[in-house]
């Protein structure tokens, strides 16, 4: 095997909100790359079953990024980590900013948003990540292109590709590589908790293919893709990778 294959092999990589959609497809792709890997979640049934599916040197743990305190105790219990990844979302903020719960939108931002924030002050305060290792966010691609219907979805993503920036600067002292990763068009359970029947989501999903140079749309698998990347490559920080299948084009 090539020092390139075996480049993950026995790194501690955790990776939040790992127990379905984006984050599982990345806890996959590390799992086969020979990783060992602590899943997180809120939810401890997601948590037992995504262990279930991925076997091998995986871990499973219940945590609320939600409660700063807690959270960070949890962190620093499994420390220390080669690599973290973030990839929680609570549900996909969508439709007219008239008629826009902002409620509900400052509760959704406390997960993809300011977890991202908790997660990024625990690594500046506590060693939780190794010298050398990475934080790797995740973003979307509302951030890219805002338009009508996804204006607060579009400013959360903004500010996690902002965020990432900033914590790269922040934790240079630590050596803490950070990216993130801005996915496009993705099929994942998400689009259930927006009520879209599957006749709904699969009209959603025709569409936007036709759209996409790729011509199809993305699961997590192809998302993953990025995950491995930024967090094999040494020489990448502070980096937006966006794969969205030429959405942007």
């Amino acid at each position: 095997m090539s020092r390139f294959a075996e480049k993950l092999a026995g790194k501690k990589i955790a990776v939040i909100g790992g127990s379905s959609g984006i984050g599982f497809g990345a806890a996959e792709i590390l799992v086969e790359s020979g990783a060992q890997v602590i899943i997180i979640s809120s939810s401890q049934d997601r948590v037992d079953d995504a262990v279930k599916r991925l076997g091998g040197r995986v871990e499973g743990l219940v945590g609320n990024v939600r409660d700063e305190a807690a959270f960070t105790q949890l962190l620093i219990s499994i420390a220390p980590l080669d690599h973290l990844v973030f990839s929680s979302v609570d549900k996909i903020i969508r439709g007219a900013l008239a008629d826009a719960d902002l409620d509900e939108a400052k509760h959704l931002f406390g997960v993809k948003f300011w977890g991202s924030v908790v997660v990024g002050k625990a690594l500046a305060k506590h060693d939780i990540v190794k010298p050398g290792g990475s934080l790797t966010l995740t973003s979307g691609g509302a951030a890219l292109r805002p338009k009508k219907g996804a204006t607060l979805g579009s400013a959360l993503n903004a500010g996690v590709i902002t965020l990432t920036t900033a914590l790269a600067d922040e934790l240079t002292d630590k050596k803490i590589r950070v990216n993130t990763v801005v996915p496009g068009l993705v099929k994942t359970e998400l689009w259930d908790k927006l009520g879209h029947s599957k006749e709904k989501q699969q009209e959603l999903f025709e569409s936007g293919a036709a759209k996409l140079p790729v011509g199809f749309v993305a699961t997590p698998d192809h998302i993953a893709e990025a995950y491995l990347y930024v967090v094999r490559a040494d020489y990448a920080n502070g980096t937006t990778i966006v794969i969205d299948g030429g959405g942007a084009i």
